[in-house]
């Protein structure tokens, strides 16, 4: 059995081992030009690159003929973002001369770019409601008045776009809310939203902007749930 020649990439003082029948994988690329071109200078076995090491070692993965796409969280370099690592190995594949390497890349990153989409797209009901009340009343109370007696009521519905302006990027959310008290509050909203909406939403987050006027508290509570 023939053995198979084997070269070195020095990755940022990484050393990896890139055998001939990977170098050879989806060529014609920078590694045959390196290695196994017809010039002087590609009769070497080693060469030395300032480029990521780790994204280089998923660059190696790929030459084996494995599948590296969608990226683990394993092999993501730390200092990167799931979408920045995916982006910088497109451009590492671009270095490289990765022809099928780069279509791959191409086909997911268009796909996060549909999705985005989709989700600032997505829909969601706001639950508006103005009420008025005589301090001190707890959350529960507020709640009481709001369903049972407010000035005025309404729903509309906005896209996950609008969530991220003013006041909605300020909202309350119920994964914020801890122990007893921080339960109670979320549940009182819940208790809310499921009056007005005849069944259980899932709650988003909500929004209270209070005033005081010269008979009390004015509340403008906003309640955002998924459709």
């Amino acid at each position: 059995m023939e053995c198979d020649t084997s070269y070195t990439v020095t990755v940022r003082g990484t050393d990896i081992l890139l055998t001939k029948s990977q170098i050879e994988y989806d060529s014609p690329n920078y590694f045959t030009t390196c290695f196994l071109g017809d010039f002087k200078e590609s009769q070497t076995r080693h060469i030395k690159l300032s480029r990521d090491p780790d994204l280089f070692l998923i660059i190696s993965d790929y030459l084996c003929g494995y599948k590296v796409l969608p990226l683990n969280d394993r092999v993501i370099p730390k200092r990167m973002s799931p979408e920045l690592a995916l982006e910088n190995l497109r451009a590492d594949a671009e270095f490289y001369q990765l022809d099928n390497l780069i279509k791959e890349c191409d086909k997911f990153l268009l796909g996060e770019i549909l999705q985005s989409g989709t989700e600032n797209r997505k829909e969601y009901l706001v639950l508006g409601c103005e009420y008025k009340y005589h301090p001190p009343v707890p959350i529960d109370k507020q709640m009481d008045i709001a369903m049972g007696s407010p000035i005025s009521q309404w729903r509309t519905k906005v896209t996950a776009e609008k969530l991220t302006e003013s006041p909605f990027d300020e909202m309350k959310r119920p994964q914020e809310f801890r122990g007893f008290t921080g339960l109670q509050i979320v549940g009182e909203i819940e208790r809310y939203a499921r009056t007005m909406m005849g069944f259980e939403p899932q709650l988003v987050g909500w929004h209270i902007d209070t005033s005081p006027i010269n008979y009390g508290i004015r509340s403008l509570l906003m309640v955002v749930v998924a459709v």
